[in-house]
């Protein structure tokens, strides 16, 4: 009797852990959001019997061991050099449920030069693939036309890229009407210099040893530092580090001008202003620069303006102090490794490229990042830019950020197509 009794309570017990083994795993899989996992992933596999929806503790993704079948949670650098070894299998879809899971990976691949050019040659050298690329970066930009002036930024600090650029303004007629009927254009033209430009933070940042004291006061300002860590666009530039020093190209241009905002920039002889509604900003000096980072709209004019500026970010990256207060000193990338296996990372890469989810990711990496679209910013500048003309507000954007570029409105003043346009 006590026997048949036992024996029914076990049953039981066991029919109960179960059937409540899916909400338990839950429960789990939720903590996981704010700490380290509960289940490890071959227990959470036990579980759901669902490889996607293992889940990994923050900064590292799940991966299936190819010689096994066992789910086990990497570090995204090591994600590469696993599924290239063949120890483990490269699938994305493993991670659809985490979006931040598959922006490591991402990261981790556009930062590895062999694998960014197998990615250029795989998406950059067709036409199809580029046109829908500057699609989805024109609608993004569409929303958020803020998300233009890095990407324009970075065209105007290239010789190369930017005469090309120029090229195609003189050949919209749009554009040259919009520039013509520009006051600040007018009196930049008439004036023939732009000292205004060279006060303030912007002028900070182009001095090397100006700039080497603004980095020391941002390291000892502790919410300079939490502020720089919590913008999500500048720990994406900084990350990109991998891939500017790898390929040798880094950030073109020698003046490092910076950005304040979309038609923000005051350009006009003696002005000095950083912009309408940031005088703050323009009476900035560096006496005065540690105590003026204690106001909150400071630190946000400040982060906008070092994030086109690189020879900052690349100063900052260089400093192992801000770097270590960043966490950020191991670097994010492993280039001790040469690919063995480039056939099947071409492979993937020509797979996903077919995901819109995927595809929609990198675009807005890049977007956000133009480093990483060093190797491809020649295929993409002419849509890109022909794009932005034939929107009015982005077109008006262009504008404002053009104007803020000391460089670029230089070669303008000096080009005499451009001037000959202006005065027929």
């Amino acid at each position: 009797m006590k026997k048949s009794v036992l024996i029914t309570l076990v049953c039981a017990s066991i029919f109960v852990v179960l059937s409540l083994s899916p909400i338990l795993a839950n429960q789990a899989f939720a903590q996981n959001q704010m700490g380290a996992p509960i289940l490890s992933p071959r227990q959470q596999m036990s579980v759901l019997n669902d490889p996607s929806q293992i889940q990994c503790r923050e900064d590292f993704v799940p991966m299936m061991r190819g010689s096994t079948g066992v789910p086990v949670c990497v570090n995204p650098n090591t994600y590469l050099r696993l599924a290239d070894r063949g120890w483990g299998n490269f699938d994305m879809n493993m991670m659809t449920n985490n979006p931040q899971q598959t922006q490591n990976v991402l990261n981790s691949m556009m930062n590895n030069p062999q694998v960014a050019t197998l990615w250029y040659d795989v998406v950059a050298n067709n036409q199809q693939n580029v046109q829908s690329m500057v699609d989805q970066m024109y609608s993004s930009m569409k929303q958020n036309p803020q998300k233009m002036q890095p990407v324009l930024n970075f065209m105007m600090n290239d010789p190369e890229l930017r005469q090309k650029m120029m090229d195609q303004i003189f050949q919209n007629s749009q554009m040259m009407q919009g520039m013509k009927t520009n006051s600040q254009i007018m009196n930049f033209i008439q004036s023939g210099n732009m000292t205004g430009m060279n006060q303030g933070i912007t002028g900070m940042m182009s001095d090397p040893d100006l700039r080497q004291q603004m980095m020391d006061k941002m390291v000892n300002n502790r919410q300079m530092m939490q502020d720089l860590k919590n913008n999500n666009q500048m720990m994406n530039m900084m990350k990109g580090k991998g891939m500017m020093n790898s390929m040798g190209q880094g950030m073109m241009g020698s003046t490092g001008q910076g950005m304040m905002g979309s038609g923000q920039g005051m350009m006009g002889s003696g002005q000095g202003m950083m912009g309408s509604g940031q005088g703050k900003m323009a009476t900035m000096n560096m006496a005065n620069i540690g105590n003026m980072m204690n106001d909150p709209q400071v630190r946000q004019d400040m982060m906008k303006s070092i994030m086109n500026d690189p020879q900052m970010i690349q100063g900052m990256m260089n400093n192992n102090q801000m770097m270590s207060k960043l966490g950020m000193m191991k670097s994010s990338i492993n280039n001790n490794w040469m690919m063995k296996n480039p056939q099947m990372m071409q492979d993937r890469i020509a797979q996903m490229k077919n995901s819109p989810q995927t595809m929609s990711q990198m675009n807005e990496m890049m977007l956000n990042n133009p480093w990483n679209l060093q190797g491809m910013m020649n295929k993409i500048q002419r849509p890109m830019v022909s794009s932005m003309m034939s929107d009015p507000e982005l077109r008006q954007q262009m504008i404002d950020t053009m104007m803020q570029n000391q460089q670029f409105m230089n070669n303008l003043v000096q080009n005499q197509e451009f001037m000959q346009q202006l005065n027929p």
